[in-house]
C-alpha cells in the first residue's frame, strides 16, 4: 500500500497525467454518453463528467495498484493487469452511482446500478490490460548494477566488493562472500569496480570505500582498517586521495 501510494503521489505530481485526464474529461463531456447529452447542458455537463473522471481516475490508480501490487509476483503480467482492473468495477460503479443520485436525484434502478457495474469493470479492465501491454520494461539503473569484475567470480564468492590486491599474475578479488583470483592486471580489474566507489590505496592495493573502518598504522606506516578486520597499506603516492576520502593518514 506504501509503494501504491507513493506512485499516486508521483502521479499527482506529473502534468501528464493532469493533462489526460483533463482531455478525457473534456471529450466526454462534450459527447455527452449515457444520455448526458440530452439532460445537461454544455456547463453542467462537463462539470459532471469531470468529476467522474477525475473521481474513478484517482480511485482506481489507488486500488488497481495495490491489487495489482499484490498479484503480480503470483501471475502472469497481463493476467494480473486484467484481474486488477475488473476487482474494482463494483467500487467504481458505485462511486459513479453516488454522483448520479446527488446530480440527477434517488432514481436510479438495479437494472442501472447492474448495468453501471458491468460498464465500469469491463472499462477498468481493458484500461489496466491495455497499460500493461503499453508498459516499457524496466531499464536497469547503471547506479545500482553489479561491479563487471564480479562476473568473474565464482557464484559463491559474488558479493558486496571489499577489496582488491595483486597475487603475482592475479589480482585477488575479496567479497563479503569470501575471495578468489583472477588473472587480470589491477588497472584493468580497477576499471570494472563500477559503479562502487573504491579508492586505490597503493600499487597492489584497492579498497572499496564503504569497506573502510578507519585509518590506522601499521609498523609506523599509514594504513586502513576494514570492516573485515584486514589492514591494507597506504602508499606515500596514494596518502593525498585517501586523505580527500575523509581518511587522515
Amino acid at each position: 500500500m506504501q509503494s501504491t501510494l507513493r506512485e499516486l503521489q508521483g502521479l499527482s505530481r506529473d502534468a501528464r497525467f493532469w493533462t489526460v485526464l483533463a482531455v478525457i474529461a473534456l471529450i466526454v463531456g462534450l459527447v455527452g454518453p449515457f444520455g448526458t447529452y440530452q439532460v445537461l447542458a454544455v456547463a453542467p455537463r462537463l462539470a459532471y463528467w469531470a468529476v467522474v473522471v477525475l473521481g474513478t481516475a484517482l480511485t482506481g490508480t489507488l486500488v488497481v495498484g495495490f491489487i495489482e501490487g499484490v498479484l503480480r509476483p503470483r501471475l502472469n503480467k497481463y493476467l494480473a493487469a486484467l484481474l486488477a482492473g475488473a476487482l474494482p468495477g463494483p467500487l467504481l460503479a458505485a462511486m459513479v452511482a453516488l454522483i448520479n443520485i446527488a446530480v440527477f436525484g434517488p432514481g436510479v434502478t438495479s437494472f442501472d446500478l447492474l448495468t453501471l457495474g458491468i460498464y465500469c469493470t469491463l472499462i477498468s479492465a481493458a484500461v489496466t490490460l491495455v497499460s500493461a501491454v503499453l508498459e516499457r520494461p524496466a531499464q536497469p539503473d547503471p547506479a545500482h548494477a553489479p561491479p563487471a569484475l564480479l562476473e568473474r567470480l565464482p557464484r559463491p564468492q559474488r558479493g558486496t566488493l571489499r577489496r582488491i590486491s595483486v597475487a603475482d599474475h592475479y589480482v585477488e578479488v575479496t567479497t563479503d562472500k569470501g575471495s578468489s583470483l583472477v588473472l587480470m592486471r589491477l588497472s584493468d580489474a580497477i576499471k570494472e569496480t563500477a559503479p562502487i566507489e573504491g579508492l586505490q590505496v597503493h600499487r597492489s592495493h584497492w579498497v572499496a570505500l564503504d569497506a573502510v573502518r578507519r585509518s590506522t598504522r601499521q609498523n609506523g606506516r599509514p594504513a586502513l582498517e576494514l570492516d573485515d578486520g584486514s589492514i591494507v597499506p597506504v602508499s606515500r603516492t596514494y596518502i593525498a586521495a585517501v586523505r580527500a576520502a575523509g581518511f587522515p593518514a
